[in-house]
């Protein structure tokens, strides 16, 4: 049984108070509500606990512009004694985030008493970076080191922006590059008195038989690889001898090779023709045009040499990339170029040799080739050295 709650006079005049005071502060929260920040500051002006400084509104900052967080030189001198003819200084400018950029920026290098204009390399460019190049001239000289001022990076009527909009700042701070003998600048050295090179070399390689009317060599690529090599790695198989054909020219002032095409299998080769490489370097199946290099896929482990990757096959005027030195996990892969491969085995068709192929080289048979591009290591050209081109001028003399 519920008992009624009940109150006396005091209960009652208490219980009238508390109303009282609930209603008066429920009419201060509703005006609070209502008029905002007046009615706190009213409130304060009569008494009431709120602050009287009313909190500052946070004013967001300017957002800054990307700036130059690095500046490398990608190559060094092939030669100890600097950079010559030929070859390409690449430098690399790297902002403070990722930028894109449109027009033909450049970068300024201090050689000699020169400037000279690095262009900007699209293909190396990308995200936070940006790669320039320049070829080195005949007639460049620097015999203290390539140097690049803070103020050396040019719009050259382009762009350099940011994801925001915001233009870059170009000043390279403390990320100039001094004067270093790391960096000399030979441009032309002495060149080489020819005297029995051309002899040598045509006892090496028949393609040299005949005499060379200056009609530069075109290298071409057979479609014959497996399905995990696509039409885009033969692509990049194929850019490094037009690579090397460019920098021939910039040293010696005209071409003796050219970059051709991707050709299919030719028609009428036997079956099996690339896979025994004995039987192909005896029996050449392949027909060929007078001046062209063939490169092809040889399923053949070459003689039971597993980690061979390519061959010269210099009687038949070819040269042939090797199974499994050339298989599935191998290449292509992330890391993994074959372009001085590729211009070693060229080199060995033009009548060169191994520099320690020391049994050839006594009895009088091609010319030796550069230690680098003996091992075929690097990447582009650079396995080509000053030396191996200005062989090449004795071989294939300019013709007038």
């Amino acid at each position: 049984m519920h008992s009624a709650v009940t109150f006396g006079s005091h209960g009652r005049t208490r219980w009238n108070r508390a109303e009282r005071r609930l209603k008066t502060n429920g009419l201060r929260w509703r005006a609070t509500l209502a008029l905002g920040g007046f009615a706190v500051a009213l409130l304060a002006g009569c008494g009431g606990d709120t602050s009287s400084t009313p909190a500052a509104t946070a004013v967001p900052a300017a957002p800054e512009p990307p700036g130059v967080a690095a500046v490398t030189l990608l190559t060094l001198p092939f030669d100890p004694g600097g950079w010559v003819v030929g070859e390409t200084i690449r430098v690399q400018v790297t902002f403070s985030e990722p930028v894109s950029v449109s027009g033909s920026p450049r970068l300024a290098l201090g050689i000699g008493s020169e400037i000279r204009f690095a262009g900007l390399d699209e293909e190396g460019s990308s995200g936070a970076f940006m790669a320039f190049g320049y070829h080195i001239a005949a007639d460049d000289r620097d015999e203290d080191g390539v140097s690049i001022g803070a103020d050396a990076l040019e719009l050259n009527g382009g762009t350099i922006r940011n994801g925001a909009g915001l233009d870059a700042s170009l000043d390279l701070g403390s990320h100039v590059i001094e004067n270093s003998a790391q960096h000399v600048v030979v441009g032309a050295p002495p060149l080489r008195e020819c005297t029995d090179q051309q002899e040598r070399a045509k006892t090496h390689s028949p393609v040299l038989l005949p005499k060379w009317d200056g009609t530069p060599f075109r290298v071409d690529m057979i479609r014959n690889f497996p399905d995990f090599v696509t039409e885009e790695d033969l692509v990049q198989l194929l850019a490094p001898v037009g690579l090397l054909a460019d920098k021939i020219e910039r040293q010696l002032g005209y071409r003796i090779l050219e970059m051709g095409d991707l050709i299919p299998v030719p028609v009428g080769v036997p079956p099996g023709w690339n896979e025994d490489e004995a039987a192909f370097r005896r029996n050449c199946p392949l027909p060929r045009e007078r001046g062209q290099i063939q490169g092809f896929y040889m399923d053949d482990t070459n003689g039971g040499a597993p980690t061979a990757r390519a061959q010269g096959n210099v009687r038949c005027e070819s040269f042939s990339y090797l199974s499994p030195g050339l298989g599935p996990g191998r290449w292509p892969c992330p890391g993994c170029y074959l372009d001085g491969v590729t211009l070693h085995e060229i080199f060995h068709v033009l009548g060169f040799v191994h520099d320690d192929d020391y049994d050839f080289l006594a009895r009088g048979e091609g010319v030796a080739m550069s230690n680098p591009l003996t091992r075929g290591g690097g990447r582009d050209a650079q396995a080509v050295r000053w030396p191996d081109i200005d062989l090449l001028r004795c071989i294939f003399p300019k013709q007038e």
